[in-house]
Order: structure tokens, then C-alpha cells, then sequence
């Protein structure tokens, strides 16, 4: 006889899996009512810690420090963040009056459904940035610039008045040394 291959497959094991996979998605328009005020909270959380972190920088900047590569991806980051959030929060009060039933449906579910995953999507992604945006520094010294050192020359026109003003000098009957006219400029 041949080889024979038995599937066991309980119909409870894939009912409570069906009912888990349903019940976790069904939790995006549920829980809107706790999510997108949780978003609202965590947004203005994360432009306090945005401005923060600007004027730290500012003022190592304003001490000759260069800003932390680092630092300036963080923040243009925390921009994107922010911006699509606003953008979430602003849209919030339309998902809201869609809602029904105690709030556990909606009149249009795969919009809601949809709009209650990019809100907890963001809510996760404004707390995973803002762990990151836990500075000790933002910026360090510049390194010093290079110096080309050229060599001196001295003016060949001012020589012989130098020579005349260093004679008077050195001479002891010489009580005052008058020089006029505009610097550099000449005799």
C-alpha cells in the first residue's frame, strides 16, 4: 500500500487563530479613541524635544562648534514625523464622526481601518525617534583650520624712510619724531 499522510488540523486551533487575527485588526478603529489622543500627546512631546535639541545646537554653534552629522539627520527625521502626524491629527476629527457602535465600528471601515493602523504606526514610530533624540553632545570642535604661512617681504618704499626714522632715534639730539599722512598710502 501506499504511504499515507494525515493532517490533523483541530477547527478550534483555527478559529481562535481567525478570532485573534480579526480581533487585532479590529483593535485600529477600536482603540482610535485612545490612540489618536495618545498621537496628539506624543506630537507635541516630540516638538518640544525638536526645539530643544535646535537650541542646543544654536548655541554650540554660536560657540564655534560644528553641529554632530548625526544630530541633523535626527532632526530633519523629527520633521518628516511631525509634518505626517499634524497631518493625522488633522484628519483625526473626520475618522472620529465616522465612528460608531461605541466606537468599535465605523461607517467606512477600510478607511478607518487603514487610518487606525498609520495612527498607531506613528504613535510607535514618534516613540522609537524620540528614544533617539537623547543627545550628550550635539556638536564638537571644528578642526583647526590649515595655515599657509607666506613669506614676508618688506615694502621697498617705506626702506629708506624707515632708515631715516631709525637714524633720528638712535640720534640724541633728536627730541621729537613727527610721521604724517595716511598709513600705507606713502610719504
Amino acid at each position: 500500500m501506499g504511504n499515507c499522510c494525515s493532517v490533523q488540523c483541530s477547527f478550534e486551533n483555527v478559529l481562535l487563530r481567525g478570532w485573534d487575527f480579526i480581533v487585532g485588526h479590529a483593535n485600529y478603529v477600536c482603540k482610535l479613541k485612545q490612540t489618536l489622543p495618545s498621537l496628539s500627546a506624543a506630537l507635541q512631546d516630540l516638538m518640544a524635544q525638536r526645539d530643544d535639541v535646535k537650541w542646543r545646537v544654536d548655541l554650540a554653534e554660536q560657540q564655534l562648534l560644528r553641529r554632530l552629522q548625526q544630530v541633523d539627520l535626527w532632526l530633519s527625521r523629527a520633521e518628516i514625523l511631525i509634518r505626517e502626524a499634524e497631518r493625522l491629527v488633522a484628519d483625526g476629527d473626520q475618522q472620529m464622526n465616522n465612528l460608531c457602535l461605541g466606537g468599535c465600528a465605523s461607517k467606512s471601515c477600510l478607511s478607518s481601518y487603514k487610518f487606525g493602523k498609520n495612527v498607531a504606526k506613528m504613535l510607535q514610530e514618534i516613540r522609537d525617534h524620540k528614544k533617539d533624540g537623547a543627545f550628550e553632545k550635539v556638536a564638537e570642535n571644528q578642526p583647526a583650520a590649515s595655515v599657509v604661512v607666506r613669506p614676508q617681504e618688506q615694502p621697498i618704499a617705506l626702506e629708506s624712510t624707515i632708515q631715516k626714522v631709525w637714524s633720528c632715534i638712535e640720534d640724541k639730539d633728536v627730541g621729537i619724531i613727527g610721521l604724517y599722512g595716511l598709513g600705507g598710502v606713502g610719504i
